[in-house]
């Protein structure tokens, strides 16, 4: 009998993404190749036909982590002894999928539930270990150390939350750390309006909360956080393995800025 899922909300979509990053792995040409999904994908005892994960959405996930992971395995190249911060981790395998340094300690933040659901599916492992809190909260990072340089990574987080509880989280974390990178996936404001119609946020009873548009207009909000680069999913390099009328329509939306960067990923430093 496989584990069975008690997740609800917000905390459901974690098994949509799931399951794309194990649809990708069984793609000829799979983007991440998450061995580790289509493991965990056999173990979970959950309906998955009540989220239906989409090609588009697979694409969506798949593209995302791709570049997180670039982005995060060059900040690791240069800082060697850093913490990793992964908020709201899901179930994700970035920390066992990435070629991390034996010198990094590596943090995988989730609430209880979603942690002790971790706890029984992935390995111990030296350098790593988990944090069961939400991560608008504070408590939790009493344990982080505040002596190395630190990288910060949310994936599928700001757009569920508020825009005071993100902005605070933001401020919570960077006061604590001593310098680093922050990385994340954000939408526009005008997406948000447009929420209710998917499938995914209809099934699981989430909703989105927080978009960003100009993502200088945190560092005003968020004091000692700096900009650095802003990157739309539709500029992924694995888009040319799309469909043809994909590729046609990708080519149309990235002609458009409101489009190109209705979500997209924001890396700033600190």
């Amino acid at each position: 009998m496989g584990e069975t899922i008690r997740l609800t909300g917000v905390h459901e979509t974690l098994l949509a993404t799931l399951q794309a990053r194990a649809l990708d792995n069984r793609q000829p040409r799979p983007v991440l190749g998450d061995a580790t999904a289509e493991e965990l994908l056999r173990r979970i005892d959950y309906d998955f036909s009540r989220i239906r994960t989409a090609t588009k959405d697979m694409r969506i996930v798949t593209f995302r982590a791709r570049k997180l992971d670039e982005w995060a395995g060059r900040f690791l190249a240069a800082h060697p002894d850093a913490v990793v911060l992964h908020l709201a981790c899901g179930l994700d395998s970035r920390a066992f999928r990435m070629d991390v340094p034996d010198t990094v300690e590596w943090i995988d933040v989730d609430v209880p539930d979603v942690i002790e659901l971790r706890s029984r599916l992935y390995p111990e492992r030296d350098g790593y270990r988990m944090i069961g809190a939400s991560v608008t909260t504070e408590d939790w990072l009493d344990t982080v150390p505040r002596n190395r340089p630190a990288l910060v990574v949310a994936e599928g987080l700001t757009p569920y939350l508020r825009e005071a509880d993100g902005e605070e989280m933001l401020r919570r974390v960077i006061r604590h750390l001593p310098t680093g990178a922050v990385m994340f996936d954000a939408v526009l404001p005008w997406t948000l309006r447009f929420a209710k119609y998917s499938q995914l946020l209809r099934a699981t009873g989430a909703t989105f909360g927080w978009g960003i548009g100009n993502p200088r207009s945190l560092e005003s909000r968020v004091p000692g956080l700096r900009f650095q680069e802003q990157w739309s999913l539709l500029d992924s390099p694995f888009l040319a393995d799309a469909r043809p009328v994909e590729k046609w329509v990708g080519a149309g939306m990235r002609s458009i800025p409101q489009l190109r960067f209705a979500h997209r990923l924001l890396r700033y430093t600190f």
